[in-house]
């Protein structure tokens, strides 16, 4: 069985989302964790046992700090005038 590794805690689930996106378009298998335990009880816990875990493959986890490290492209939209 492949061991899994925590790579980022995130304050909530929107931001650990764009991350579990952003490896994933990279080929890097992720799932996130206290997703759902975050939803309920973000708030009203203290930030060391509050947030949502992106966790890789422990032999992907290099990978995924490199390129969580890559500055993000610039989303520049050509846009056509008439």
């Amino acid at each position: 069985m492949d061991k899994t590794v925590k790579l980022i805690s995130c304050e909530n689930s929107f931001k650990a989302n764009v991350i579990k996106g952003r490896l994933e378009s990279e080929g890097v298998s992720c799932m996130l964790k206290n997703e759902n335990f975050n939803f309920l009880y973000g708030g009203l816990l203290n930030s060391s046992s509050s947030g949502v875990d992106v966790v890789v493959l422990e032999e992907d986890f290099e990978r995924a700090v490199s390129i969580l490290n890559e500055p993000e492209e610039d989303l520049d939209v050509d846009e056509e005038k008439s």
